[in-house]
């Protein structure tokens, strides 16, 4: 049955476009990592013939420093398989959402879940299964990303001239928190489509979640500080999960909104969400009617 559902999933048109999604962001960071400097010294010789034309020659040495891949911090954006970009969810962590929510909305659109619940009348093996095949190609994308990542962050180095400053174990700890971290928000995004059944409704449900976390997240922390409720909400952990700070060299330093709850906290938060999410999901699913078409 797993593998059935890897066969479906390979052929899905919602799998290659978030495959592809990952890793236009994936080449666009690299790249804009890559050639920063050389556009940021391209911006400043283009004020002494425009004057005040751009900002560019506004930045420090210590910043001009951070923003190239002469910082570990930037080295870090690079291969950074969560996309962090320090304000909250990201590229990746979105797709998989939405791959997580198209893979089950399209059976129920299609009905041929119906079909698959006749071959395996035992709706939560069938859940199983389908939650392992997701598992499996969530991970496999984290490590395709790793590999990308990594080549593109060569290439960077290799044109800026400088070192290589993450270790081997740094790296893998990337690869290793993505593959986590994506296989849970797929975990997310496959409950909300059990739930609202749609693609049209699990798209617009993600998109309103997103709103008003990215909305809640900075006022309550306005109001009340750190660290409050609105910090263990699901969609904004990224930024505690990957553990770097990509707007570190712009701002100068950690702003008190980007002060979060900590890698192992947010990690078992996010666990703490996909299994809860999962279990209202698999509960209505074996309680309720599946139709033919919806």
């Amino acid at each position: 049955m797993i593998r059935s559902e890897l066969l479906r999933i390979r052929y899905s048109l919602s799998a290659k476009l978030v495959l592809a999604v990952a890793a236009a962001e994936a080449i666009f960071v690299g790249l804009l990592f890559s050639f920063l400097p050389a556009l940021i010294d391209g911006l400043t010789k283009l004020n002494t013939v425009i004057p005040n034309a751009t900002s560019a020659d506004q930045f420090s040495d210590e910043q001009l420093t951070a923003l190239s891949l002469a910082s570990p911090s930037a080295q870090q954006t690079v291969i950074d398989v969560l996309g962090n970009s320090g304000t909250g969810i990201s590229l990746p962590t979105l797709a998989a959402l939405l791959f997580g929510a198209l893979t089950i909305t399209t059976e129920y659109r299609r009905g041929s879940l119906v079909n698959a619940v006749l071959a395996e009348p035992r709706r939560i093996r069938l859940l199983l299964d389908k939650l392992t095949a997701l598992t499996i190609v969530a991970a496999g994308v984290a490590v395709l990303l790793t590999l990308l990542r990594g080549l593109i962050l060569v290439v960077g180095i290799a044109v800026q001239g400088e070192t290589l400053l993450l270790s081997p174990a740094e790296i893998a700890g990337f690869g290793l928190r993505g593959a986590i971290t994506l296989a849970l928000y797929t975990g997310i995004g496959f409950a909300v489509g059990l739930l609202v059944r749609s693609p049209v409704a699990a798209i617009l449900t993600l998109g309103a979640a997103v709103a008003v976390e990215s909305v809640a997240r900075p006022i309550t922390t306005l109001m009340f500080g750190t660290p409050n409720p609105a910090q263990y909400l699901p969609l904004g952990l990224v930024p505690d999960i990957s553990a770097t700070n990509p707007l570190a060299a712009i701002n100068g330093m950690t702003a008190p909104l980007m002060q979060g709850i900590g890698l192992m906290p947010a990690l078992l938060t996010l666990l703490a969400w996909a299994v809860v999410a999962l279990a209202i999901a698999s509960t209505r699913f074996c309680r309720a009617d599946i139709p033919a078409l919806s």
